[in-house]
């Protein structure tokens, strides 16, 4: 469930990439659609983890990958997020989203600084009921949802002398029904003014 109300429809590039994902989810699957949970597995599943403002192509990060910035040029429209976990050993049991807010407001040089402080949930989560070695399960989970960024920034304009950011900084992280875990880079969405 969205901290957000109902989700926002997502963009035509969202759902093309949702489409893309699926696409390249399903080599890996055995017959039957899913895939035997394995008695071991030490790695966590591939992790791909794309934001997108609206109109615009994603930025995506893979686990193992590099961080990634978007500066935004409205500090309105929606932020499209979709999380594509596969784990052809161990399916995937959980996919979850999660973002922090860090604004800061100067008036000439005083500045103040507000955060989200230590995060106690996702803010999109999608979990699947946990499975054991030896059951069958889908090797791959996809969750994507939206922000509406009017929501996150502040829309009065910035008075004179002054400044405003806001840092939206995003990860996604994937849980196969083994318990390993596995966590995207961060992309940090940026907004300034003054």
């Amino acid at each position: 469930m969205s901290r957000f109300g109902p989700a926002q429809k997502l963009s035509i590039n969202t759902l093309a990439l949702i489409l893309l994902a699926s696409l390249a989810g399903c080599g890996k699957s055995s017959g039957g659609g899913g895939i035997t949970i394995a008695q071991t597995d030490t790695t966590g599943p591939i992790l791909t983890f794309s934001v997108g403002v609206s109109g615009n192509t994603p930025v995506t990060v893979t686990n193992g990958g590099s961080a990634q910035n978007i500066n935004l040029t409205s500090k309105t429209g929606s932020l499209n997020l979709v999380a594509n976990a596969t784990d052809s050993e161990s399916g995937v049991q959980r996919v979850a989203i999660w973002f922090n807010t860090t604004t800061t407001r100067c008036v000439g040089t005083v500045c103040t600084q507000k955060g989200a402080g230590l995060l106690g949930a996702p803010t999109f989560d999608s979990t699947s009921p946990q499975k054991k070695a030896g059951e069958n399960t889908p090797p791959q989970s996809i969750l994507a949802d939206s922000v509406d960024l009017s929501k996150e920034i502040a829309q009065a304009s910035v008075p004179a002398g002054s400044s405003y950011s806001v840092v939206l900084t995003f990860w996604a992280e994937s849980v196969n029904h083994l318990g390993v875990v596995t966590k995207s880079p961060n992309i940090t969405v940026s907004w300034f003014e003054q």
